[in-house]
């Protein structure tokens, strides 16, 4: 065994064993199968490279973890494969398995030698001396269930992979005529003046013939689909399905009123002046000034500060930073001056408080239904893991989801039919814990399927199951017909107020109108736009007027849709806007952005090439198998 000289003179102390390096370094490839060989069937082949079902299996796992880790909380395999999990995971393996045939091909190797080292300097193999550690290195391995034979085979496969991709990645440095042509179209801006078109300037819309609006219908056949709708039923364990075997007395809810009543409802709230002075001794000789008669504005003026440096402005208490200046302010009456604070933070202030808006606290009654509600969500978790545990078993047993409610006592709820916005056929909306999880998952599966429940955090937990499909399908145009009619109709008004804009456009192209004279006869006004860039939208302005803008010259004439009201608006670019030249941290920032660009389409590219040279084959029957299981990967 190759490892057998890391034995050999090895420290002995073991240090702290750094294993999250090993499972990190493994996510960017994944580990190719090489404890089962060839023998199993082949999923995927790539050249001389096969991937087996474990390969896809273990891939999967990485993939779904880094989807969980991405999305901040545990993913459903449902959830993931709505997500894109199944091509994620194509594209990594069959993006590897390129590499490895075009490093085989190419006679690339990586030596013994270099591996060894490499694993003796890795922090994960090393004693607190920092000395390798063939213990750690054995119990890292055994951590993550490989061989050192395995794990040598990963390495060597990880470092083909990344000095292959290296190589093809790396890029010439971007040249100066590049950046200047990027900084010019990020920096550069415009400014237009614009008139408003409304719809009512347009001619009115004849009614329309039969023909017309079957033609409408035929040419508009997504607008008329029915969506698909599904049949679903549910159970859902909520804290108010737990709230009988919790027994929230009213003791607890006065209990709880009485900890948390100065939290609840409106807090006071005042309005402070403050004076700052550089220490104690010049805000006693401002306050003695002030009691004298002097006024608190016109202090603060001989100290060279302005109204607006000493309104603090109306605050709760909580809005004081400093907790000493805080509790000053809100003991002092209406238009009373304190005497000099010295705050915790190190300042000395003289305070005013010209306005009072008393707090309200709500009574225990007014407060009771969102206490109860604030207890119960604190307690149910435990009642509802113990029903998640009966239910589960139920399901183990044998049971139908229904079955279960029933034995359990919890309420089996079926929804006759529902889209993926969560509409109903007559447009009204169900409403559901855990409303947009749920969803995704009920139109991530199909009937006759068992679904992971979906843990819904504070709302509970939901177990689902699809009971039929309605599939999409076009309505008969006598049933939409009058829907029909105000789509044809609108459409149209807009064609004609845009034929109305256009012809505007072509007399201040010719030179017969000036945007004024536009301006005159729809009786409105000539209006300006900030200086725009290409992204850039403003009231009025959408991004097709800029994106129209930004192809025109200086005093081009243009016409967008306005987002009012079916309107447009007719414009000229008043001024280009030239961006200031480039400075030299720019020109880095820039080069660096167009280099990882560059970098991954060449990349993207190199891919592409390996596969249409070595071709991939996919034994899509096995893949559908395996990607149709309900079993985790």
């Amino acid at each position: 065994m190759a490892l057998d000289r890391l034995r050999q003179g090895a420290a002995k102390t073991v240090g702290l064993i750094l294993v999250g390096l090993l499972v990190v370094s493994f996510a960017v490839w994944g580990i190719a199968d090489i404890f089962t060989g060839y023998g199993q069937q082949t999923l995927i082949r790539v050249g001389d490279t096969e991937i087996t079902a474990q390969d896809y299996a273990r891939a999967s796992r990485d993939v779904l973890r880094s989807m969980s880790q991405q999305a901040g909380r545990s993913l459903s395999l449902q959830e993931a494969r709505a997500a894109g999990l199944d091509t994620r995971v194509l594209e990594r393996l069959i993006g590897g398995a390129a590499v490895d045939t075009h490093a085989t091909h190419l006679g690339l190797g990586i030596s013994d030698d270099a591996l060894l080292a490499q694993i003796t300097k890795d922090p994960a193999f090393q004693d607190g001396a920092g000395n390798f550690s063939p213990l750690a290195f054995q119990a890292a391995l055994r951590n993550i269930g490989m061989t050192e034979a395995g794990y040598l085979y990963s390495l060597r496969e990880q470092n083909l992979r990344r000095q292959l991709l290296v190589t093809v990645g790396e890029v010439a440095n971007s040249p100066r005529a590049l950046i200047d042509a990027m900084n010019q179209f990020n920096e550069e801006r415009r400014i237009l003046k614009y008139v408003l078109v409304p719809k009512s300037a347009a001619e009115e819309v004849s009614a329309p013939t039969e023909e017309d609006l079957k033609a409408y219908y035929d040419n508009h056949h997504a607008k008329f689909t029915q969506p698909e709708y599904r049949k679903v039923g549910l159970i859902a364990v909520t804290p108010e399905t737990v709230k009988d075997q919790l027994n929230i007395t009213e003791d607890d809810l006065k209990a709880e009123y009485e900890i948390k009543k100065d939290t609840l409802g409106a807090p006071e709230r005042r309005h402070v002046q403050q004076i700052a002075l550089p220490d104690i001794g010049a805000a006693r000789k401002a306050h003695e000034k002030i009691t004298s008669g002097t006024d608190f504005v016109e202090m603060a003026k001989e100290l060279g500060l302005t109204e607006t440096d000493i309104d603090l402005g109306t605050v709760a208490r909580k809005d004081l930073a400093d907790p000493t200046i805080a509790e000053e302010a809100f003991k002092l009456e209406k238009d009373a001056v304190s005497e000099p604070i010295e705050g915790k933070l190190g300042g000395v202030v003289l305070i005013r408080v010209t306005e009072i808006e008393p707090g309200k606290i709500p009574s225990f009654e007014e407060a009771k239904e969102d206490l109860e509600k604030g207890i119960l969500k604190d307690r149910a978790s435990g009642a509802i893991f113990d029903m998640h545990d009966k239910v589960e078993d139920e399901l183990a047993a044998g049971s139908t989801l229904e079955e279960a409610a029933g034995k359990l006592k919890l309420d089996y709820q079926v929804i006759d039919q529902v889209d993926r916005e969560g509409r109903k056929p007559d447009g009204s909306t169900v409403t559901l814990p855990a409303q947009k999880d749920l969803l995704n998952g009920i139109f991530a599966t199909d009937a006759g399927i068992e679904n992971d429940p979906i843990d819904a955090r504070d709302e509970g937990v939901i177990w689902y199951e699809v009971l039929g499909v309605t599939p999409e399908q076009l309505k008969p145009f006598d049933q939409v017909r009058d829907e029909v009619e105000t789509d044809w109709r609108a459409d149209e008004t807009r064609n004609q107020v845009a034929k109305l804009a256009q012809k505007f456009v072509s007399q201040l192209s010719s030179g017969s109108k000036t945007l004024e004279d536009v301006a005159k006869e729809l009786d409105t006004e000539v209006l300006p736009t900030s200086a725009l860039k290409r992204d850039d939208i403003t009231v009025n302005v959408l991004p097709p007027a800029v994106s129209q803008a930004f192809a025109l010259p200086k005093g081009g004439f243009g016409s967008a849709a306005s987002g009012v009201d079916e309107g447009r608006i007719v414009f000229r670019v008043d001024e280009i806007v030239e961006p200031p030249a480039v400075d030299e941290r720019a020109i880095n920032q820039l080069q660096s952005r167009i280099g990882l660009l560059l970098s991954e389409d060449t990349i993207a590219e190199y891919f592409s090439a390996l596969e249409s040279r070595y071709g991939v084959s996919v034994n899509q029957q096995a893949l559908a198998k395996l990607v149709g299981s309900s079993e985790e990967p």
